[in-house]
C-alpha cells in the first residue's frame, strides 16, 4: 500500500470517525435546547443521582470545530478548496 492510498484511507476513516461525532453532537443539541433542563437530582431512599448537562455553547464550540475538520478532510479528498497559490511581484523599474 503506497502513501496515497494509506493516506486517503485514514482521511476516510478519520471522516466517518468525525460524522458521527458531529450527529451525536447535533442530537444532544437538539436535546438540550427542547428541554431546557441542565441539571437533575435523583434519591430514591436507597441512593442518590445527580446528573449536569454541558452547556449549549461548549456544544455548539465543538460542532463548528469538527465542521470546520470536516471541511478540511473533504477538501483534501476531493482535490477542493485552495491547493496551491504563487504570487510573483513585479519589480520597479
Amino acid at each position: 500500500m503506497g502513501y496515497v492510498t494509506s493516506r486517503v484511507a485514514r482521511l476516510r476513516r478519520n471522516l466517518a470517525r468525525i460524522q458521527e461525532q458531529l450527529d451525536a453532537l447535533n442530537a444532544s443539541f437538539l436535546e438540550a435546547t427542547e428541554s431546557g433542563v441542565e441539571s437533575y437530582a435523583f434519591d430514591s431512599g436507597e441512593g442518590s443521582q445527580r446528573t449536569t448537562r454541558r452547556k449549549l455553547s461548549e456544544i455548539r464550540t465543538q460542532i463548528d470545530r469538527l465542521e470546520a475538520e470536516e471541511e478540511s478532510i473533504i477538501n483534501e479528498l476531493y482535490g477542493m478548496g485552495l491547493i496551491n497559490v504563487r504570487l510573483r511581484r513585479k519589480s520597479p523599474c
